[in-house]
């Protein structure tokens, strides 16, 4: 029996008595040593499900659940009225009270629920999401007490702080004064920090606290946080760095923070840097991350020169205009190892100065037709040459989002010849006709090598829907499917999302 099933003295006969819909179970689950129902509850931990839906299982699972302090390491600190969508209401007779969770995170609004919230976890180490949302009452005296109260129950006390491995801060009302909250100066154990606040009053705070956190080794930091700690003997353990702003930042600074924060840290894996700011730049020098995995950001192509990574697996590019007239044959990249790659780009020509031979993942997205076009005087040209016939020939799974233009998903379908998912997401307002086209381009004599080996093909996804018209295409989409049913890789799926935000209609 595993010592997180024994140290939570948590019982349940002293605050849980009963769940709604529990009744005692008589089938073979029931002859299951609790060794192995624990080790059920261990993977079903891993999804982001509450860990009161085990215990409505039956009663024994109850009594089990309530003593596996690891199901209850997830919890949410915030005030007032919860209006949460996502928020689950649980009823729990013996309680008083509903109890609330999103996700598998425990909700405490009140240091009652985060006391007993606590005590379930054991001694297990803690993962605490802390929202402090803008509310019309959040400059009332309760709700600045109630905020210190729930702050105080975790960060004075010592045994407390020596647990939480997992802290996402969440501060989106900018004038609430910090040195009215307590926060720990140290954090020992602490792997992971997400601080979304803008707030520059923070920065002092933490720049006295992560210096401290030895094992920190994720950082989700906002520009102006990245500021205050640019200077500090903190990366040199940063696996990971997430940076997000706003726009009431200098992102020249940012961008300058950055010159200097990336080379201080030799383990990172991935770092991500929001769209607002454009990094790498003109003045940053070569950089060479030598463990970088994945890559985020947002430059001209040009500057993705002076990023060397040889082990980079995945790569996103917003890319900006250049205000350089330098060729796309003057850009030289070198990422071997590359199997992802999105970019969303004005003129993505330059893609194909990297390396292909491992790339098993593309997406392209062409914001605006006037990207797709070259004016020569009065002449304007197409550039369905974006895409080379047989360009990506080891891409396995293809994403295409642009104008709907036939000629141009054409193209763009021919350069990925052995992908087996496609995805296509068309602004299909500027050609009602588009999807007929296409669909029967897919299936029309003498195209067989057009996505041949394609088993699984979407139209549209659940934020931009396939805006065509659905009886006049349906026809087509059948007879797609019918047809491709002979061919040597038939279709497994075809889907269309025909409304943003409902399920896809599934044609196969």
């Amino acid at each position: 029996m595993t010592s997180e099933f024994t140290d939570n003295p948590f019982k349940p006969s002293s605050a849980v008595t009963t769940i709604t819909d529990v009744f005692p179970s008589d089938g073979p689950i029931s002859t299951l040593p609790p060794e192995l129902i624990v080790g059920v509850f261990q993977a079903y931990s891993a999804f982001d499900d509450s860990p009161w839906r085990l215990a409505c299982v039956c009663m024994r699972w109850r009594e089990i659940a309530l003593r596996s302090s690891f199901l209850w390491r997830h919890m949410r600190l915030t005030c007032g009225e919860i209006t949460d969508r996502y928020v689950t209401r649980w009823s729990v007779p013996g309680v008083g009270k509903t109890i609330l969770t999103v996700g598998r995170a425990q909700v405490c609004a009140e240091k009652e629920e985060l006391d007993q919230a606590i005590l379930r976890s054991g001694s297990s180490p803690l993962d605490i999401d802390i929202i402090f949302s803008w509310r019309t009452d959040f400059e009332s005296p309760s709700y600045q007490l109630l905020a210190q109260d729930l702050l105080s129950s975790i960060f004075e006390r010592k045994d407390i702080c020596s647990r939480i491995e997992q802290l996402a801060f969440t501060l989106t009302h900018s004038s609430l004064d910090p040195s009215t909250f307590p926060i720990p100066n140290s954090l020992p154990n602490l792997k992971a920090l997400e601080w979304v606040s803008h707030n520059p009053l923070w920065a002092p705070s933490f720049r006295r606290l992560l210096p401290e956190c030895k094992k920190l080794a994720s950082l989700h930091l906002s520009f102006p946080v990245l500021s205050s700690l640019s200077d500090v003997d903190m990366w040199r353990n940063v696996h990971s760095l997430v940076i997000h702003g706003s726009g009431h930042f200098n992102f020249s600074l940012g961008a300058r923070d950055l010159d200097s924060v990336i080379p201080a840290c030799p383990s990172l894996k991935e770092l991500k840097v929001t769209p607002f700011v454009a990094w790498p730049r003109e003045s940053t020098p070569p950089i060479t991350c030598r463990q970088l995995r994945i890559l985020k950001l947002c430059c001209e192509a040009r500057h993705l020169q002076r990023i060397r990574a040889p082990l980079l697996t995945a790569l996103d590019v917003y890319e900006l205009s250049s205000s350089s007239h330098q060729r796309t044959e003057d850009i030289s990249l070198d990422f071997p190892d590359l199997e992802t790659l999105v970019v969303q780009s004005p003129d993505p020509r330059w893609i194909f100065k990297f390396n292909f031979t491992k790339l098993k993942s593309l997406g392209v997205i062409i914001a605006h037709e006037s990207t797709l076009m070259k004016r020569v005087g009065t002449k304007v040209t197409v550039w369905e040459n974006i895409f080379r016939p047989d360009g990506f020939p080891t891409v396995k799974n293809a994403r295409f989002e642009a104008v709907g233009r036939t000629s141009l998903f054409m193209a763009a379908l021919a350069s990925v010849p052995n992908s087996e998912r496609i995805e296509i997401i068309p602004d299909t307002f500027q050609d009602p006709e588009f999807g007929l086209q296409l669909v029967r381009q897919l299936y029309a004599p003498g195209t067989v090598s057009m996505c041949g080996k394609a088993s699984h093909i979407q139209f549209g996804n659940r934020w931009c829907c396939f805006g065509v018209q659905r009886t006049s295409f349906e026809p087509s989409l059948r007879a797609l499917v019918a047809i491709r049913q002979g061919w040597p890789t038939p279709l497994q799926s075809l889907r269309v999302y025909w409304t943003m935000g409902i399920e896809p209609t599934e044609y196969v």
